[in-house]
């Protein structure tokens, strides 16, 4: 488990809703604007918030007082109609709602919680009364045991309304302390599905982002000048550049670059090399979530060369074989 100290830099909030959906709600949104203003003073980029059912009609009977899932958010403010579907839209506007929630701070993952539990379960401090006012109209800091609570709940990650679909086979299930460590990556699976998978060559990279750990974020001191890298697993890296890179603007001035990679005789090996890669990172720069970490650029380069090459098959000539040698 994360001991105490690892909250320094990530923070679990618990807010009231009638439903949790963020497939078409990319946002946290805020009824009044001063309300949005004190909670951009109090949280931190990455902080999650747990959403569970309000008690009132609107919510689903069954969901009510229920942990639904979490939302990790991005110091970013934003207007409702930016970051809503248009399903969405229309639900506010058949209730009469449009006067409610048009300030949002941007949300850029979320999970569902897959299990029922009570709110009162995980955050029986919290969910007392005289914190109610802060629960509904803004978020209350969950208690440092209540959020030890909350990383022990089984999650399914969703997509997120305005931010990159990520494919099915890669959204991440877990409990919520295992999908915000580092990834240990997807094993690789071979048969027939609507095609068949055929097992072969396969690359571990390293990718580089132009910008650094700060310009994603922030100066908050212990990325301040780091660099901010991925590493990942592909049966053709130059292809998955280019379909991360998809998603920025083509005018962009900061993209990701693809720094290095090491071939593989099949996804197994390639698999094992990049989990090895990923806990090597993990030790020793600082995990961002995912495949993502950031830290001093050569020694992270440096680390990745020194795993590569050390897990390479070692093919013996004429001579060793000659002698014995396995």
């Amino acid at each position: 488990m994360m001991d105490e100290a690892e909250f320094k830099d990530r923070q679990i909030w618990v807010r009231a809703f009638y439903g949790f959906d963020p497939e078409h709600d990319g946002l946290i949104g805020f009824t009044l604007e001063q309300n949005r203003t004190t909670m951009m003073e109090k949280m931190r980029d990455g902080d999650l918030v747990l959403i569970y059912g309000a008690v009132d009609s609107l919510t689903d009977q069954d969901l009510r007082r229920q942990a639904l899932g979490f939302l990790e958010v991005k110091l970013e403010e934003c207007r409702d109609h930016e970051r809503m579907s248009p399903l969405s839209i229309q639900w506010r506007k058949d209730r009469g709602f449009q006067d409610r929630w048009n300030y949002g701070i941007r949300v850029t993952r979320a999970w569902r919680v897959t299990n029922r539990v009570h709110i009162k379960t995980i955050a029986p401090e919290s969910y007392k009364g005289v914190y109610r006012f802060d629960r509904t109209t803004r978020a209350k800091l969950l208690e440092p045991d209540e959020q030890r609570r909350a990383l022990s709940h089984h999650v399914r990650q969703v997509n997120v309304f305005g931010e990159e679909p990520i494919e099915l086979d890669d959204l991440e299930t877990g409990t919520l302390e295992h999908v915000l460590i580092p990834s240990k990556g997807i094993p690789p699976s071979f048969g027939e599905r609507t095609s068949t998978i055929v097992d072969g060559e396969n690359h571990v990279y390293l990718m580089r982002f132009s910008g650094g750990a700060s310009f994603l974020f922030g100066r908050t001191g212990y990325n301040d000048g780091q660099a901010l890298v991925k590493v990942g697993r592909s049966n053709d890296p130059t292809r998955r550049l280019a379909e991360i890179n998809n998603g920025f603007p083509q005018r962009s001035v900061e993209r990701w670059a693809l720094e290095n990679f090491q071939k593989f005789p099949n996804g197994e090996t390639a698999h094992r090399v990049e989990t090895n890669i990923k806990s090597a990172f993990d030790a020793e720069f600082t995990s961002e979530g995912g495949e993502f970490f950031s830290g001093e650029w050569a020694s992270m380069q440096n680390k990745f060369q020194n795993i590569c090459i050390s897990s390479m098959p070692h093919i013996l000539g004429a001579p060793a074989k000659a002698k014995g040698v396995k």
